[in-house]
């Protein structure tokens, strides 16, 4: 496969061009080059390897389409068979994004653990939309996100192995992140791999450690194919795993998830063990769903609270008798917490409730109360919503709290949200 100079005109499906400028980084699929594309600035990437029409074909469905989310650093146009190969044109990525595998080695870290929640959230959103269109991702691994340190946003690139869930378009994955039955040359990509390499990914950005690359991972002296199959077959090992001590981290080695592990609450520990259970791992339809991930997240981040004693932030549950402040160290005392749907949230002030917690709302973001404290001392929920609440007293007595309007956070009190999801204050 030829590579191209810099002034190369470049002739695309759709009747347009792009004039190569200069090369911008190259991989095992391709080279990446800056162009010029109707006067701005764009990302090329060129095949170096020999493809076929139907890869091509796909590739160019895909650009059609248009982009699952605004996370994708889609295809935008595909550039004709010329000068022996192909490629496709995308945006370039954006100043300040750090490639995934830079927070593994320490090299990025977030800047807060509100901006990893919304990491974890934008790539859980993401390729839930994209299964929806009926596709899978199919090479899901830390060279294929660039996150956004400070505020968590997430651009997922190398969308052209993305294809109909069970199309094989020949692309296996990056060991370490391939689905069991892949690495035992079992199951082409689809759907369900995707779930696990996802459960991998989300892992990675929270402990900062792979899940399966513990004491095992370290007694093997070189991985081999056999040596893969261990280790990442149908015969992988959770490092964390309740009741399987043979691949546990190792103390000065996998000091990240050693120290990290304890620190999350028990919800989100219990939410990895069944995704890298014995079950999970041989059997692809008892795997996490990405929206049942996004669940795991929102209600993570509801339970990150300011510690009442010490106001800095700790994780509180409250289905836990014992929650301790990560920060000074002391009990949390016992905070009255609303029970929504799925949702436990402790009502803290400054807590905030969103609209897909209490009705069915795809924006994550978008806020439907705030626990505020009034010039007594005393909390409530504010309504920030478009909606009027219906608020149930002990009494039986039937209250309506508009838009705009507060309640008290107190225990006892059932609101429905509008027409949506009723709630309990406990």
């Amino acid at each position: 496969m030829s590579e191209l100079k810099n002034g190369t005109r470049v002739q695309l499906t759709n009747g347009k061009s792009c004039t190569v400028k200069k090369e911008l980084g190259r991989g095992g699929q391709g080279i990446v080059y800056l162009v010029d594309y109707e006067g701005k600035d764009y990302a090329l990437k060129w095949y170096i390897v020999d493809y076929p029409d139907a890869f091509m074909n796909n590739l160019e469905k895909n650009c059609k389409a248009g982009a699952p989310t605004k996370n994708f650093l889609w295809p935008i146009a595909v550039a004709r068979r010329q000068y022996d190969s192909f490629g496709y044109v995308m945006q370039l990525r954006p100043q300040g994004y750090e490639e995934m595998a830079m927070y593994i080695l320490a090299k990025a870290r977030f800047a807060s653990l509100d901006a990893m929640f919304n990491a974890c959230l934008q790539i859980c959103t993401g390729f839930m939309e994209l299964h929806k269109r009926g596709l899978c991702y199919q090479d899901m691994n830390d060279g294929n996100f660039f996150i956004n340190p400070r505020t968590g946003d997430v651009l997922v690139c190398d969308n052209d192995n993305v294809a109909p869930n069970g199309v094989d378009v020949g692309i296996l994955g990056k060991s370490g992140y391939m689905a069991p039955e892949i690495v035992e040359r079992e199951s082409a990509p689809n759907r369900h791999t995707d779930y696990f390499s996802q459960a991998v990914c989300l892992f990675i950005l929270i402990y900062l450690n792979k899940p399966f690359e513990g004491a095992r991972y370290l007694s093997c002296p070189c991985l081999s194919p056999e040596a893969e199959r261990k280790l990442f077959g149908k015969g992988a090992v959770f490092i964390c795993d309740p009741t399987d001590n043979s691949n546990r981290p190792v103390k000065g080695i996998h000091n990240n998830v050693i120290n990290r592990w304890p620190l999350f609450p028990k919800y989100l520990q219990k939410a990895f063990v069944a995704a890298f259970s014995k079950e999970a791992i041989c059997t692809p339809g008892k795997r996490l769903l990405d929206k049942k991930w996004q669940e795991v997240i929102i209600q993570l981040r509801s339970l990150y609270i300011k510690c009442p004693q010490c106001g800095e932030h700790t994780f509180y549950d409250p289905t836990t008798a014992d929650n301790r402040c990560l920060e000074c160290g002391r009990t949390v005392p016992a905070v009255t917490s609303l029970f929504v749907g799925h949702y436990a949230i402790p009502l803290a002030e400054g807590q905030k409730i969103y609209c897909c917690q209490v009705k069915n709302e795809p924006d994550y973001d978008k806020v439907a109360a705030t626990v505020v404290k009034n010039a007594a001392g005393k909390l409530g929920l504010k309504n920030q919503s478009d909606m009027p609440w219906t608020v149930m007293l002990p009494t039986g007595e039937v209250r309506v709290v508009k838009p705009g309007e507060g309640m008290p956070a107190a225990k006892g009190l059932k609101i429905r949200f509008g027409q949506n999801e009723t709630g309990e204050i406990k």
